[in-house]
């Protein structure tokens, strides 16, 4: 969760340990899959932005449907990620700012790591200790990854100006190894993945027989965007380069491009990943153009190419590659707020039609996120609006949103999406765009390695029982830095919660194998 200010983490102290009712007294067990939320239907290709708000319509479908729950994780959780491991265990980061508890506006960040052994239904802590004590106490930005082939769990946790502090484990949580990871300095905004060694450049040879990857390290560095790596599984690390996301553009600075942000683009990308050859690539969208960092020899150089045309809001892009090296690509656009879809079937050089991939009658999203199964076979998840009033309805309710296709590469493809919340109950209220809220960045989502390839996602849920909000129609966030007079006296409104959520596939088309996912999973 990155500090804007020290104005605004005293705020958020005071909001967080203001909320004395927690959604979980009334909402402990897990919802049921909710009704009337599935939809079928085909994306429009648009090359750019069309003047009047882009729809898709439904359509007939009569296959099997895609079915969700989802259950609290028992704790705060902004911006989580989560992972699942080849035994079919959850994993996923609750933050939350009660590091020194009774001491407001002094609360720091904590982020605690939440297992499931159930298949999602419920979370015990199982935080990196050592000797019985918890070693990471204190954490700007949470952030946890599960490395599908080996299984090693990663638990980092920025530590400001000294880089960030590693965790890892290779027994499921009951041993952890720690490894300060200062080589990125001042970071913000953190990823970790891992690939193969890619062939050529002289690199050195991979020292962990439990780990034959290279692990990546890549952060916003303020002035520029960079990664480290790790050739001994995560113990140390050595600087690699810049990304190329440097946060000023000379040529927009000359020109003062209002169209871009006046030059200041930033150096903040979404999560990074690698294909089976070892290619790094990160996503981010830099000053409104949707765009992409490749690197094809573990971070030394790195290319930077242009996705799309389509203008693009904010930095958090997703890129997800199949075993083939094809990638899937989302973002959301700069005037309307839908989600995009663009394909590379080069490794990244060129770019195909981007799709937009809203359900039919969601009118506003934030932070698509995307992963992908067998070739063709994705998942998307975001938190959407059907509101036809935009920032005018300050009340409006948003819902936790998967969108799934086992044919992306087709010349049409079918999309199919539901909600993981019920309809009666939102995640949030009232403005969703930046940080939406107490969400604050990251949302994420898995398809699992087993299970066919089940679909696990992450959300927040801002909009409880505390303040009422799951159950009045009251003014929620304020994205326009208004204080909202509503109850709390603070800009989250009524959505002033913010319960970590695990979103699971009950049902439906299967991302890995054939046929399809006709139960939920009880792992």
């Amino acid at each position: 969760m990155r500090r804007r200010s020290s104005a605004l983490l005293a705020l958020v102290g005071l909001a967080s340990t203001a909320v004395t009712f927690s959604a979980l007294a009334s909402n402990a067990s897990t919802f049921g899959a909710p009704e009337g939320g599935f939809a079928a239907y085909h994306a429009k290709k648009l090359t750019t932005l069309p003047k009047e708000l882009p729809g898709n319509k439904a359509i007939t479908y009569h296959g099997a449907k895609l079915v969700l729950a989802q259950s609290y994780v028992g704790r705060k959780a902004a911006e989580p990620t989560l992972g699942v491991d080849k035994l079919g265990h959850v994993y996923t980061v609750a933050a939350a700012f009660d590091a020194i508890p009774g001491n407001p506006p002094k609360n720091e960040p904590r982020t605690l790591v939440m297992k499931s052994t159930d298949g999602g239904r419920t979370f015990h802590d199982n935080s990196p200790q050592q000797a019985g004590l918890r070693t990471q106490n204190v954490s700007t930005d949470p952030y946890i990854y599960v490395e599908p082939d080996s299984g090693r769990v990663f638990d980092i946790d920025l530590q400001g100006v000294n880089g960030a502090h590693l965790s890892y484990t290779d027994d499921g949580g009951k041993t952890w190894t720690e490894s300060l990871l200062t080589t990125a300095g001042v970071n913000d905004h953190q990823t970790l993945v891992a690939g193969p060694l890619p062939e050529g450049g002289g690199l050195l040879p991979l020292s962990d027989p439990k780990f034959q990857k290279v692990l990546y390290y890549c952060t916003n560095g303020i002035a520029y965007g960079s990664c480290a790596r790790s050739y001994d599984g995560g113990r140390t690390f050595t600087q690699a380069n810049q990304t190329g996301y440097e946060a000023f553009n000379p040529g927009y600075l000359a020109t003062f491009d209002l169209n871009h942000n006046e030059g200041i683009c930033g150096s903040l990308h979404g999560h990074a990943v690698t294909d089976r050859t070892g290619r790094l690539f990160i996503p981010r969208g830099y000053c409104q153009i949707p765009m992409i960092a490749i690197s094809e020899d573990a971070g030394l150089t790195f290319t930077d190419v242009q996705v799309a045309n389509v203008a693009m809001s904010g930095q958090q892009a997703s890129v997800a590659a199949d075993r083939n090296g094809t990638l899937y690509y989302v973002f959301q656009d700069a005037k309307f707020s839908q989600p995009y879809l663009v394909i590379s079937r080069d490794h990244g050089r060129h770019w195909g039609t981007p799709m937009m991939i809203a359900p039919p009658g969601v009118n506003e999203t934030n932070f698509p996120t995307i992963d992908v199964g067998d070739p063709g076979k994705i998942a998307i998840t975001f938190p959407g609006s059907t509101s036809t009033l935009g920032s005018k309805d300050k009340t409006r309710p948003w819902n936790s949103y998967v969108v799934m296709s086992t044919n992306a590469l087709s010349k049409d493809p079918l999309f199919l999406s539901n909600i993981a919340n019920p309809k009666s109950d939102p995640v949030a209220r009232g403005d969703c765009s930046n940080r939406c809220g107490r969400m604050y960045d990251f949302l994420d989502v898995v398809s699992a390695p087993l299970d066919h390839g089940r679909i696990f996602a992450t959300a927040v849920d801002t909009c409880t029982a505390y303040l009422s909000c799951n159950s009045k129609r009251l003014p929620g966030n304020n994205d326009s830095n208004d204080v909202v007079q509503e109850e709390t006296a603070h800009d989250y409104g009524a959505s002033a919660d913010m319960q970590g959520v695990i979103i699971r596939q009950v049902s439906g088309p299967a991302l890995r194998g054939t046929g399809n996912i006709t139960h939920d999973t009880a792992r």
